[in-house]
């Protein structure tokens, strides 16, 4: 029996979703590897980024932007404080709530995060032309496009007990 064009596209889907998970999981775990020397997380790292690409945020907005738990974002913001990578101090807008910023120090092991980052992906793209990879990166942002109004619905569900889904 033949498969529909649908089924078709389904099978492709699939087999593309699995090769970018393959993708990330094995890059994550090289990254990972690499920064533990260095005493950092992969999670303490995209804070640390985040941080620097938008300043002053609050635990709340951090988690949001790193895809993390509030109760886990907690647990990064306390360490990294106690590293002195971040400053905490509070919002002129709202004084009970407290805002984030990195420091010089943070933005060392930043740095230096990203340094590792950087060789990891040159290593992971060699031999790929610029052309197919500015390419392969339009057709990504399409495919988050068209899943962004799902992850938005979820910030708007009431909490489980146990946290988001």
């Amino acid at each position: 029996m033949r498969k529909s064009k649908q089924e078709i596209r389904d099978e492709a889907a699939l087999r593309i979703s699995l090769a970018m998970k393959r993708l990330v999981s094995t890059g994550r775990l090289l990254l990972e590897a690499e920064l533990e020397p260095d005493g950092i997380t992969l999670a303490q790292l995209r804070m640390l980024k985040t941080l620097e690409e938008t300043a002053e945020l609050s635990s709340a907005e951090l988690s949001r932007a790193c895809f993390v738990t509030p109760q886990s974002m907690q647990t990064l913001v306390a360490r990294a404080e106690r590293e002195g990578w971040i400053k905490r101090s509070p919002s002129p807008q709202n004084r009970r709530i407290l805002t984030t910023t990195l420091t010089a120090k943070g933005r060392g092991v930043l740095e230096r995060g990203m340094e590792l980052w950087k060789v990891i992906s040159r290593e992971m793209w060699g031999g790929i032309q610029l052309s197919e990879m500015e390419e392969l990166h339009r057709i990504l942002n399409l495919a988050v496009d068209h899943l962004q109004p799902r992850l938005n619905n979820l910030h708007d569900r009431p909490m489980l007990k146990h946290g988001p889904v």
